[in-house]
């Protein structure tokens, strides 16, 4: 499997929605920059973006959150929390 790993920051969600999305997966590199200065709904709100621009029923969508020590862990629960709502994690079951 061929997966690129685009910064949303250099590339833009439009650019890479135009150029990308449905002709190769992504591991998409969220925009990690404004993690420190964000509130949690700013940074619910970009993963939203990304994921409303870039979701795929098919599949070949994939997120990276890099955070610093900086990110507070209030932040990084509600990143975490909004992949799991997104990507509705809770209702995958293991066998």
């Amino acid at each position: 499997m061929t997966v690129i790993n685009p910064q949303i920051g250099a590339n833009g969600i439009e650019g890479l929605k135009e150029v990308a999305k449905g002709k190769i997966a992504m591991n998409v590199d969220l925009d990690r920059q404004p993690f420190p200065f964000a509130t949690p709904s700013q940074i619910e709100d970009h993963i939203g973006e990304v994921y409303e621009n870039l979701y795929m029923p098919e599949g070949g969508l994939m997120f990276v959150a890099e955070c610093g020590p900086d990110v507070s862990l209030e932040k990084i629960d509600r990143i975490c929390g909004t992949f799991e709502r997104l990507c509705k994690l809770s209702e995958l079951t293991t066998t």
